[in-house]
């Protein structure tokens, strides 16, 4: 429910209700992406040095979030569980 100002609470533990849950995207996440980026910078300074230029998710990661992404939709479509169908990870280049 981000980006809905609209006076959310929160519940906190069972029983428990109270406080707010920020309205905006950019205040709640802002400081993670921020960081991510500073991380990436980084990494492609000190990368220039070692050959080694990638720091975070990769081509894997990509792939994995995809699949999951794709038995989730097959999920919501079917209403059943679906299995996660993913290939072997030595397949997938720079993984």
């Amino acid at each position: 429910m981000i980006g809905l100002d609209v006076g959310l609470v929160r519940k906190s533990a069972p029983g428990t209700w109270g406080g707010t849950i920020t309205p905006s995207f950019k205040e709640r996440f802002g400081q993670a992406y921020d960081t991510e980026i500073q991380r990436w910078v980084d990494a492609v300074r000190t990368g220039a040095e070692t050959g080694n230029y990638v720091d975070g998710p990769g081509a894997w990661d990509g792939y994995a979030a995809a699949a999951v992404c794709e038995a989730g939709v097959k999920s919501l479509e079917s209403g059943s569980p679906v299995a996660v169908d993913m290939v072997p990870r030595s397949s997938i280049p720079g993984a």
